[in-house]
């Protein structure tokens, strides 16, 4: 039976972030079991996490199918420690990376991950889930960068969610949240 699992890593401050919520809700609502962290800090930005802090992720993501990490430019800095750990603790999980700063930032967060995800997330997330799943290339999924073999293969962004009431209500599912 295929990995369901996909965990979700928050590095937003309050409130929380609704963007995290909103793929959650999108993921679950096509049969995946989302888990939620928020690696919540203060807004002290100069702070990041220490290796106490960082340490339950390992615990947390294994066994997901991906883990998928947000930032905003302010929280960035912790974003990539996150990431940075993760390779390292569990190297065989694919991360992808998206939110508001990979979004404008493209090109800078390539360097700190293989996948990143500009613009609105909600279908590509779903083809991304897919695919994994599945075994299958990720290479020409909308709205996902990647970076392999030396080279940055840059995918074109959807069209917008036209009609927002497509979406389903944001995750508030407490049950699965992580904090």
């Amino acid at each position: 039976m295929p990995i369901k699992k996909i965990t979700l890593i928050s590095t937003c401050t309050y409130p929380s972030d609704q963007g995290i919520r909103t793929i959650s809700s999108v993921l679950k609502k096509t049969g995946y079991d989302v888990k939620i962290v928020f690696m919540t800090l203060s807004e002290d930005y100069s702070r990041n996490y220490d290796k106490s802090e960082l340490s339950p992720l390992k615990e947390l993501c294994k066994n997901s199918l991906f883990i998928g990490i947000n930032a905003f430019a302010s929280t960035a800095e912790r974003a990539e420690k996150i990431i940075s750990y993760l390779k390292q603790t569990i190297p065989n999980i694919p991360i992808i990376y998206g939110g508001v700063h990979p979004t404008i930032n493209p090109g800078d967060c390539i360097k700190h991950n293989n996948i990143i995800c500009i613009g609105e997330a909600e279908n590509a997330i779903l083809d991304f889930a897919r695919a994994i799943e599945k075994g299958k290339s990720i290479d020409k999924i909308k709205n996902l960068w990647l970076r392999k073999d030396n080279k940055i293969i840059k995918n074109p962004a959807r069209n917008l969610i036209d009609n927002l009431d497509e979406l389903p209500f944001l995750d508030f599912d407490i049950e699965d949240h992580f904090i």
